[in-house]
């Protein structure tokens, strides 16, 4: 199996798109600001297929030409875009498209416009594990789940153990690495933590509020500086 490193580059995808407008001449790249880097990709999108959580891309660069998964994204054939990283997967097969990839790229951020540079930003767990904490949320556990700040509390209490929790889904990435991302957040918060990463062969809806049961996994590090405080692994919603 390939390295687990690939689902982070594509749940990364769901918050890194840029959708701005750069103006271009015929077959040329648009200029680029004093601010691009020499590890700039600059491709045009020959091919576009889109699915529900994400856009196929036949990339031409130079060249080369391959295909490249991002967040879902209005790209359109013929037009020039810009990338400085992603992450090769081989054999990758797309359930929605029906479709196995001989080599595909997982595109971090992908913009049509030039990446301006960013300035170094610490790694830190929560940063990897937790998206924004979105206001009104409050949701009680029921059928013997437990809260999630009871979770965040006292994370080695329950490390490797089955447990259920409830919440509300805030975000949902399909089909990486032949598993479903989930992040779910009750409302409630303890050391500074308060997004569960849940992986299932589950679909659940953002918006949905579910209840899963599953095996709690602590200070998870698959390098590269992607690190969870806490993950539910093989969860399955409770009926």
């Amino acid at each position: 199996m390939k390295s687990i490193l690939y689902l982070f580059f594509a749940l990364a995808l769901l918050t890194g798109c840029n959708n701005a407008t750069v103006k271009k001449t015929a077959n040329k790249p648009a200029p680029q600001p004093s601010t691009q880097t020499a590890d700039m990709h600059v491709v045009v999108a020959k091919d576009v297929i889109q699915t529900s959580g994400y856009t196929y891309l036949l990339l031409t660069e130079g060249d080369k030409e391959y295909w490249a998964a991002v967040s879902r994204f209005e790209a359109e054939k013929g037009k020039t875009y810009y990338y400085k990283s992603g992450m090769e997967m081989k054999a990758f097969k797309s359930k929605e498209l029906n479709r196995v990839f001989d080599s595909i790229q997982f595109i971090m951020e992908f913009s049509d416009k030039p990446i301006a540079e960013k300035a170094p930003v610490a790694l830190t767990t929560k940063g990897r594990q937790s998206l924004e904490k979105v206001d009104g949320i409050k949701v009680t556990p029921v059928g013997g789940a437990i809260g999630l700040a009871e979770l965040f509390a006292d994370k080695s209490k329950y490390a490797g153990k089955k447990i259920k929790v409830t919440g509300q889904v805030v975000k949902f990435s399909p089909e990486i690495m032949n598993k479903n991302w989930v992040h779910l957040q009750d409302g409630s918060e303890a050391n500074g933590s308060f997004d569960l990463t849940i992986t299932s062969m589950e679909t659940v809806k953002v918006g949905s509020v579910v209840t899963f049961e599953g095996v709690i996994a602590v200070d998870k590090d698959f390098g590269y500086g992607y690190k969870y405080d806490v993950l539910l692994e093989e969860a399955k919603v409770v009926k």
